[in-house]
């Protein structure tokens, strides 16, 4: 019995030990792997932010300036809205911001508030000269900040149109459980990657209507491993219910025109388009639109939200 156990437990620490030092090759050559990758497929132009590197895209020309604003973990909103950026641009200056943590930006530390996140985004317009009022275009979370935006600083938002945007009391409805600390640990030690590489098949339906070009796709894909819960977006996340507690009850101002294009898959969510009715302040310049679809609607109905932003726009905005 006792040769047993004895052989049991070699055989236990050997596979602990081989178990350790892939995960610490696994680390290494992720790190290693996301420095090239982003060196060599960089889109767009880094612009300094608070001493750390953000990354944008600007796209197009016009009279009105729309800025796209990301949902959280999205893993590289310049890619994620690429194919929409390219229809707006024919009609308007399209801008991408990639947050702290997402894309090509560098990552922070620093807290993941409304307020600290609205001061990059205007910090990254301002490095880019480019002059407001801005058409805000928040997809997901970045309704919340497009909200605190218009509501602190009125004269720089010229209207709010989202993408099945989050509004300040879901959490009231439904409070989200936060992150582990130890989770970003799956990033960092390139498990992520891993798993990307061991089931390459795996479609998140990014690409339903063909938008996307297979580069644009395989980018997308190394962004999730550099960037998946990686700290930053596990920051950001165990903020949602602050930041979302800030503007409980708030509604937009009704001087703002808004255009919430909700989808009917969200909006199976009982819950979902009444959350939204409760902003609107303005029934006159502030509706609601529901395209059939999933949360990320850019994916599939780009065309659909190019044609009800020119719509909107021309009616609401001079």
């Amino acid at each position: 019995m006792k040769v047993i156990l004895k052989i049991t437990g070699k055989i236990i620490i050997w596979i602990l030990t081989v178990l350790v030092v892939f995960i610490v090759i696994s680390g290494i050559i992720h790190s290693i792997l996301t420095l090239v990758e982003k060196k060599k497929y960089k889109i767009g132009q880094t612009i300094e932010i608070d001493g750390k590197d953000m990354q944008a895209y600007v796209t197009g020309s016009g009279d009105k300036t729309i800025v796209l604003l990301s949902g959280l973990g999205t893993a590289s909103p310049i890619i994620d809205f690429m194919p929409l950026a390219e229809r707006l641009s024919k009609d308007y200056k399209v801008v991408i911001l990639e947050y702290f943590g997402y894309g090509f930006s560098d990552s922070t530390k620093k807290e993941r508030s409304n307020e600290n996140i609205v001061q990059e985004i205007r910090a990254s317009l301002n490095e880019l000269d480019i002059k407001g009022p801005y058409i805000l275009m928040p997809h997901s979370m970045s309704g919340i900040y497009s909200l605190y935006y218009a509501i602190n600083y009125p004269n720089e938002v010229e209207a709010i149109i989202g993408i099945d945007e989050s509004v300040p009391n879901q959490t009231k409805v439904n409070k989200d459980d936060s992150m582990s600390p130890f989770i970003p640990l799956l990033n960092e030690l390139g498990i992520i990657r891993d798993a990307a590489y061991l089931l390459p098949s795996i479609d998140d339906g990014m690409n339903i209507n063909n938008y996307y070009t297979k580069e644009q796709i395989k980018l997308n894909k190394m962004a999730a491993a550099w960037n998946s819960v990686n700290r930053t977006v596990i920051n950001e996340y165990n903020m949602g219910n602050e930041n979302t507690k800030e503007l409980y009850d708030v509604k937009y101002p009704n001087n703002v025109p808004v255009l919430a294009i909700l989808a009917t898959e969200s909006v199976a969510d009982v819950e979902w388009l009444p959350l939204h009715e409760e902003l609107i302040s303005n029934p006159e310049i502030q509706k609601i639109k529901v395209l059939d679809g999933g949360h990320y609607l850019h994916w599939s109905k780009a065309d659909d939200i190019v044609t009800l932003t020119k719509e909107f726009i021309s009616k609401n905005l001079r």
